[in-house]
């Protein structure tokens, strides 16, 4: 095999060194939406929800309206289909009456205390920022143990002998899913004024 004279070998050695670096390739600006997801429990649900924000108008407050609208859209599709299913429920066994109407004052109690946080995060004020995020932080998790509890009722109710059982517990679950988010950015909210850093909470 033929090598290369070392006079050519220098030269292309000193044709690299003359080159100039190649520039790194430029990492896209994080997204405020995604990284304000990332430690929701249900992050890809987050940054749907709150999609139709544009990024310049991602701010922590921005964020927790948008997302406890959303819950309380779901919340509020979710009592009015359980009212009428009560109000169709005269066929149902006892134990299935009453799953559902216990159900309807927890998913009506949930659209109340989610209305109370909306209008409690549209009227914030600075001297009393931390006792009205504790308020709204109290009415969200009260929203979300209302999900639970209906979920609870369903649960005593053999599947076999009701097929609606499922559903019911599936559209509890995905307002439940709204609302879990919704609580995580409030929480981020009230850290992103106390300085106090949110990792996920579980909730």
């Amino acid at each position: 095999m033929q090598t290369q004279p070392i006079s050519t070998v220098a030269f292309t050695l000193f044709l690299l060194l003359l080159s100039p670096p190649r520039a790194a390739a430029a990492r896209p600006p994080p997204d405020p939406l995604r990284t304000s997801c990332a430690q929701a429990r249900y992050p890809a649900l987050c940054v749907q929800t709150l999609s139709n924000l544009s990024n310049t108008a991602a701010k922590p407050l921005d964020l927790a309206q948008a997302a406890v609208r959303a819950s309380l859209a779901r919340t509020r599709g979710l009592s009015a289909y359980l009212w009428a299913l009560k109000a169709a429920s005269q066929g149902f066994e006892l134990r299935q009456r009453v799953a559902v109407s216990d159900c309807v004052q927890q998913i009506s109690d949930s659209v109340r205390e989610l209305s109370k946080t909306l209008y409690e995060l549209q009227h914030l004020r600075d001297n009393t920022f931390q006792w009205q995020m504790s308020n709204v932080q109290t009415w969200t998790s009260a929203a979300l143990t209302n999900g639970d509890t209906c979920i609870s009722g369903f649960n005593a109710v053999a599947a076999a002998a009701w097929n609606m059982k499922l559903e019911l517990k599936q559209r509890v679950t995905d307002v439940s899913m709204f609302t879990s988010n919704a609580l995580y950015l409030i929480s981020r909210l009230a850290d992103s004024v106390t300085g106090k850093p949110r990792a996920n909470s579980g909730n």
